[in-house]
């Protein structure tokens, strides 16, 4: 893009110089600064820097100052970057470029002359590079071609060598055949072991003679009995002719004969079959079973030389196959190597001829001007900026939890609200001034009504009930509580009442102001010193040098002081410690007969100082609260 940008700066720079009155601007002071010759040199050296096409640089200033001429004009890449607008559209194939000016028709030479210039350069680029990388790939092409052909002969001149047809498909019919004969063997194995177990069968029923009674195993013991039977009957029939026929012979003889019948009988019914021909018919089965077996046997040793053959034959093809299978890849490879680029090639070729081109679909033309936006503008950043500030202050309110006034602190604690003051100056001419006889500003006025209606809430709750020692608890240490409670007691003194404060060594340089006496300590009047009055109320020092009120003297010797103080004066204020030193105002608080806690505006609580303070609530003697330091709205 700067070199696009270089381009124009050029022809927008000369068109000026050439052509002074039909100029687009108005010469710079620069330009005529120049005289004619140096004006002239400086075309002639924009004219030969456009026809190099070299990009302008700050580095190109020279005696004349090229850079000088073309900034000073407005033409240098960074002036003509700001008011000119390239977009691709959204969807689609258009490139959109606007230049936004005070003449229509710089406007208009902008867009036409950069859109122009970037698609013929863009154009003999591409063409440039397609013709480098089509040159770069056919002779690629050419190497890769040399190689494929090269492999693909070594492949042939090798089958040719060795004599190998189709490898593949010859040792996939060695491999099937060493299959089929090994599933051969395998079956004569198994017959031939069923016949041995059927051999082993026929043997044990052959040599058995007392297991198998089908083979007339126990015939000898029957024909032994009809024999001897049959001697006696020769016998007894020999005995009965020498006897002279006697019938006790001749039950002999006919018993005999019973005996035999049966016997004959038995027998003929045990063996139905005759023995002989089962035993020849395992005889036949032992002689056929003998030859299947030596059958068995020399089909496995034919099987086994077979076999032999086959894994011979096999393993001698498997050096051939893995040279085969090397010189297959190596061209497999190189074929895919050349086809890759050959694909390659073919695609640059076609996109050089028919690749996409870019064209200038729609020219600049010279328009009117737009009206100025400006009063758009101011009034959009005029809304964006009271939209920041509200935003801000509406962030601020929400994130701000601190306690400004009487209303969100009795919501914050739930408690009764006395009243509340305002911020005054802390110092003894101001108390002069709230409560002198001379007129007091505005805020002192505005103060000192608030303590008049605090006094009056005060003494409604105290007097009415006979009660004359109030406490007053601060939340935190501040200076603005001290002057509260000093302006507090002093408009108790404005009503005619004798007046007591009893604080810590915080109000003294305050007291002091007042020109009120600070000597007086609460240490001495527990050893018996009477407290000496004061105009406009008297002040008493609560330090105890470390010690608590407890430890000074008994319970029943402080209530008899306390009683003391309550007779001599009409009020007693004692100023507490803040709600931390709870140890410390247990033991005040056992003599104060009502307290009121001083809040000062601005602070914050968190939740569990929250529940602290809203615990206030249920004792008796608590008055209220009393917040300060509220700011006017």
């Amino acid at each position: 893009m700067p070199k696009n940008i270089s381009l124009l700066s050029y022809k927008l720079i000369i068109h000026d110089l050439k052509d002074p009155k039909a100029a687009f601007k108005p010469w710079s002071p620069e330009i005529n600064a120049l005289s004619d010759l140096q004006r002239h040199h400086a075309i002639v050296m924009f004219e030969e820097r456009l026809s190099r096409k070299q990009v302008l640089t700050p580095l190109d200033s020279g005696k004349i100052g090229l850079y000088q001429i073309v900034t000073s004009m407005g033409y240098d890449e960074k002036s003509l970057g700001k008011k000119l607008d390239i977009n691709h559209e959204q969807n689609s194939d258009f490139i959109s470029v606007a230049f936004t000016s005070h003449n229509t028709l710089l406007s208009v030479f902008v867009v036409n002359t950069l859109c122009s210039d970037f698609i013929v350069n863009y154009s003999l680029e591409q063409i440039g590079n397609k013709n480098t990388a089509i040159n770069v790939l056919d002779s690629l092409l050419k190497s890769k071609e040399a190689i494929m052909n090269d492999r693909i002969r070594l492949l042939k001149d090798y089958r040719i060598q060795n004599g190998l047809l189709n490898l593949d498909k010859q040792s996939q019919i060695v491999y099937q055949q060493i299959t089929d004969n090994e599933n051969k063997k395998n079956q004569a194995l198994i017959d031939k072991q069923a016949a041995q177990a059927a051999l082993k069968s026929v043997n044990e029923k052959l040599s058995s003679r007392t297991s198998d009674k089908y083979l007339g195993a126990e015939i000898i013991e029957d024909n032994r009995a009809i024999i001897t039977i049959k001697n006696k009957i020769q016998m007894a029939e020999d005995a009965y002719l020498r006897g002279g026929f006697k019938l006790s012979d001749k039950k002999i003889v006919d018993s005999l004969q019973a005996q035999l019948s049966s016997r004959l009988l038995r027998s003929n019914d045990q063996y139905v079959s005759d023995p002989l021909i089962a035993k020849q018919s395992l005889v036949q089965r032992r002689i056929s079973l003998g030859v299947d077996i030596e059958k068995a046997t020399a089909g496995i040793a034919d099987i086994d030389r077979e076999l032999s053959k086959l894994r011979t034959k096999f393993s001698g093809m498997v050096p051939f196959d893995a040279g085969v299978q090397n010189y297959e890849r190596n061209a497999d490879v190189a074929t895919k190597e050349y086809l890759e680029i050959l694909a390659r090639y073919n695609q640059t070729t076609l996109d050089k001829n028919i690749g996409i081109r870019l064209q200038l679909v729609q020219e600049g033309i010279p328009t009117l001007p737009e009206s100025s936006k400006k009063i758009i503008y101011l009034a959009l950043s005029a809304i964006a900026s009271l939209a920041i500030c509200f935003c801000t202050i509406f962030l601020i309110s929400l994130l701000d939890r601190s306690i400004n006034n009487a209303a969100q602190l009795k919501t914050a604690l739930g408690s009764k609200i006395i009243g509340e003051l305002g911020a005054v100056k802390e110092d003894g001419e101001n108390i002069r001034e709230i409560w002198g006889e001379f007129h007091p500003g505005k805020k002192q006025e505005a103060y000192r009504a608030q303590l008049r209606a605090i006094r009056f809430e005060l003494d409604k709750a105290m007097f009415g009930n006979g009660m004359k020692i109030l406490g007053l608890i601060g939340s935190y240490r501040h200076s603005s509580q001290t002057n509260d409670v000093l302006n507090l007691c002093y408009a108790f003194s404005q009503m005619g009442k004798k007046v007591l404060l009893i604080g810590s060594e915080e109000y003294i340089e305050a007291v002091e102001r007042t020109t009120i006496s600070t000597m007086q300590t609460m240490e001495n009047v527990l050893r018996g010193e009477e407290i000496a009055g004061s105009s406009p109320f008297a002040f008493v020092n609560n330090n105890l040098k470390c010690r608590s009120l407890f430890e000074m003297i008994t319970r029943e010797s402080l209530s008899k002081v306390f009683e003391m103080i309550r007779d001599n004066f009409d009020l007693t204020v004692i100023a507490l410690e803040t709600f931390t030193d709870d140890s410390e105002n247990r033991e005040w608080m056992s003599f104060i007969e009502i307290y009121a806690a001083i809040f000062t505006a601005g602070s914050t609580l968190n939740d569990k100082q929250r529940e602290a303070l809203s615990a206030f609530n249920i004792e008796e003697k608590f008055a209220g609260w009393i917040i300060t330091e509220v700011k006017e709205h």
